[in-house]
């Protein structure tokens, strides 16, 4: 069950993940991402235009790689770490609701790391 239970997880994740990513890069574009590298900049963090690619190219990689089961442990580490920091920066200070979704995908991303893609994935064909 444990293999299915984390075929679950990564595809609601990983799905769930690459679409912000996607409506950021695909749907706003340029623009969608030099208005977060602004409001990153309003957080006095360093490089923000680049923080801010990173960002959502972890979320759209990241989380495809993750729902596909490919590379699965370093894609969901970054993944992790990305929400880990809009946790620790852009939600600091808010109330729980605001950074709900950033701790959810933290958390499974966090799990998905740790345990891997399971029997279900890419990784474990690339294997057999």
């Amino acid at each position: 069950m444990s293999d299915h239970a984390l075929l679950i997880l990564r595809l609601a994740a990983g799905l769930g993940l690459a679409s912000h990513g996607y409506v950021a890069i695909v749907d706003g574009g340029v623009d969608a991402i030099e208005n977060f590298a602004d409001y990153l900049e309003s957080l006095d963090l360093p490089a923000p235009l680049i923080l801010a690619w990173a960002a959502k190219i972890t979320e759209l990689a990241g989380g495809a790689l993750v729902a596909l089961g490919f590379i699965t442990r370093p894609a969901a580490f970054m993944c992790a770490a990305t929400m880990l920091v809009a946790m620790l920066t852009a939600h600091l200070g808010d109330p729980f609701t605001k950074w709900e979704l950033a701790l959810l995908y933290f958390a499974s991303m966090s799990v998905i790391s740790m345990c891997g893609a399971g029997r279900y994935s890419l990784d474990a064909k690339r294997r057999r």
